[in-house]
């Protein structure tokens, strides 16, 4: 199973990136992704103040993207890619650089994120059985591929093109520059120390 970045920045910070398809080739559809943008952020403006009410509007295939993309993200083995790989052709979706992404990344609400996920576990429990996980299966493979998101050897490739072991995610990701992975590496680390504790990502 192959599951891009994309996939993976809903589970972690809801901004508009959740294109991805689960199970098939990563994919980004520009119209789609300007159309959940707005989407994505007013949930989180809900989820600043009511949390409840923001979970209540979660679409099911979100929670579906999170738990898929989560746990396929967790089995990935890392490689050693043979040559760099391109950068990202831009745009994508509604921002047209990887600055303007990167900023919407920064600009997300950390307490805002943690509020909806702990919120939201009770729907996430239903949508792991139906996968034959565990809720606590389900957020181990949160905490994990957190981590191998904002690993170091995804800013190293993204930054010089390293060729040091990677995972396909890892790699998709690289490919969408430097200052998407600074900012999203930046803001995991906020999200998973305030989800698992002060010792989440110790020596990524």
């Amino acid at each position: 199973m192959r599951v891009g970045p994309f996939a993976l920045m809903p589970i972690f910070l809801l901004v508009a990136s959740a294109s991805a398809q689960v199970g098939g080739a990563p994919t980004a559809d520009p119209g789609q992704l300007a159309v959940l943008a707005p989407h994505l952020a007013k949930i989180l403006q809900i989820a600043a103040v009511d949390p409840v009410l923001a979970v209540a509007i979660v679409p099911d295939p979100w929670i579906d993207s999170l738990v898929e993309g989560a746990l396929a993200v967790e089995a990935e083995v890392a490689v050693r890619p043979p040559h760099a790989d391109p950068p990202k052709q831009w745009p994508i979706g509604p921002w047209p650089t990887p600055v303007s992404l990167a900023g919407t990344i920064e600009a997300v609400d950390v307490g805002s994120v943690v509020a909806l996920y702990q919120e939201l576990k009770p729907r996430l429990a239903g949508r792991c059985r139906q996968r034959g996980a565990s809720l606590a299966a389900c957020d181990r493979a949160m905490r994990v591929s957190g981590s191998m998101l904002s690993a170091r050897s995804v800013l190293a490739r993204a930054a010089d093109g390293s060729t040091s072991p990677i995972t396909p995610t890892q790699r998709e990701l690289a490919r969408l520059g430097v200052p998407v992975v600074t900012a999203l590496r930046d803001q995991i680390q906020l999200l998973g120390i305030a989800l698992w504790g002060p010792s989440w990502g110790a020596g990524r």
